[in-house]
């Protein structure tokens, strides 16, 4: 009875032991990631993931990586479809990484690709915010593909209006008074029909003048990746004729064109009229554009620069000056008495002040700015009228 006894309790145990063995391995297999994820450090648990991928049999396959889409209109967008197929014998799994610019994203469908499936990756590109020329971005896309593990898209071409100047505008520094100075523009066609100029606009028709014609692509617009692209060109000239008066100039000019995308075109044409015998100087004046900036002030203060100018040579003692124009009328101007320094040396002191009633905002600076100039006659027969541009602002 003992014995019997006995060996029902062993049995009993031994019995439990197994059931609690048998619950406990469920438990453990179905939690296995919460322990390890509990238990492991972050490089052990990176070191066991990429183990994992290395281990894995899907594999990634695509034809093509590159688009070349050529020619194409700034503003304009594009898209492009790449596929990659799953070759292996399990999912394969892509993830987009990065981009190398705002104006290109990447959409993957599906992310997950069983095997022997397909994947479809559509690159879109915007030139919303590229300019004119080359243009060249791509995207990375990472796979659990132990061989391939990023797989690199990217998009080329080049961006272009129907119309590209070149230069995009024109500036001639330190042209001498009296002189006559000519200076040329290229004009590029991107369409196909030929390009044709006319109708052309520009201010002051006494100093400027503007010309062109056909032209032929020279041998390095032909090497060139961009301009090699255009189907035409026209070569226009423009002349700065004698008369100008001492000091900086800008005039815009504007040309229709035959093109419905892109009707007329606008450059502006921008120097420096300077002469061997009159200089001016002074803080703030900047010889190399012609300016003098003031500075600024506010509302109920006051505002004053000494301009100097200076004649030279042999005419120089009998120079004379006086104001012709002030703009914005306003502004208050006085000249001083001349100052002969040796035989051969006139200066004349120009004191400008913006007064304490001005009115707020920006003078000179171009865009929404007003104008602001002193103009001033001489005697000197070469530089009969000298223009000053002005440079300041009133705040409240």
């Amino acid at each position: 009875m003992l014995r019997t006894l006995l060996s029902i309790t062993l049995l009993s145990c031994l019995l439990g032991a197994m059931f609690g063995l048998s619950v406990a391995y469920g438990f453990l297999s179905s939690n296995a990631w919460k322990l390890e994820f509990e238990t492991k450090s972050y490089p052990e648990l990176a070191k066991k993931a990429l183990e994992r991928t290395t281990n894995s049999s899907a594999k990634a396959h695509i034809e093509e990586t590159v688009c070349r889409f050529g020619i194409m209109d700034v503003k304009s967008t594009g898209s492009h479809d790449f596929f990659i197929q799953n070759i292996g014998t399990q999912d394969l799994i892509l993830t987009l990484d990065q981009t190398t610019c705002s104006c290109l994203g990447i959409d993957i469908t599906p992310s997950r690709v069983p095997p022997g499936a397909t994947a479809l990756c559509r690159l879109k590109y915007t030139a919303e915010q590229a300019t004119v020329g080359k243009f060249s971005q791509g995207g990375v896309i990472r796979t659990n593909d132990p061989n391939n593990r990023e797989i690199i898209l990217s998009v080329e071409g080049i961006f272009t209006n129907p119309v590209v100047l070149s230069p995009s505008g024109i500036h001639l520094s330190r042209i001498t008074a009296g002189t006559t100075r000519t200076a040329t523009i290229r004009l590029y066609g991107f369409e196909d029909e030929p390009l044709q100029l006319s109708a052309p606009t520009w201010t002051d028709r006494e100093h400027f003048d503007f010309q062109w014609e056909s032209a032929e692509f020279t041998e390095s617009e032909k090497k060139s990746s961009f301009f090699s692209a255009a189907k035409s060109v026209i070569e226009g000239t423009i002349t700065i004729k004698q008369g100008l008066p001492l000091g900086s100039f800008q005039e815009w000019f504007q040309v229709k064109t035959n093109y419905s995308s892109q009707t007329s075109v606008n450059f502006l044409v921008s120097g420096q009229i300077v002469s061997g015998n009159v200089a001016i100087s002074g803080q703030g004046y900047n010889r190399s554009t012609g300016i003098a900036n003031l500075g600024q002030t506010v509302m109920g203060g006051s505002l004053s620069r000494e301009i100097s100018i200076q004649f030279s040579g042999a005419s120089a003692p009998s120079a004379s000056i006086s104001v012709r124009e002030v703009e914005p009328a306003w502004i208050r101007v006085e000249l001083s008495e001349p100052k002969d320094v040796g035989p051969l040396l006139r200066i004349f002191s120009l004191t400008v002040e913006v007064p304490e009633d001005a009115p707020t905002g920006n003078y000179g600076y171009g865009g929404d700015g007003q104008q602001a100039q002193v103009m001033l006659e001489t005697n000197n027969e070469s530089m009969p009228v000298l223009k000053i541009p002005l440079q300041f602002a009133v705040e409240k």
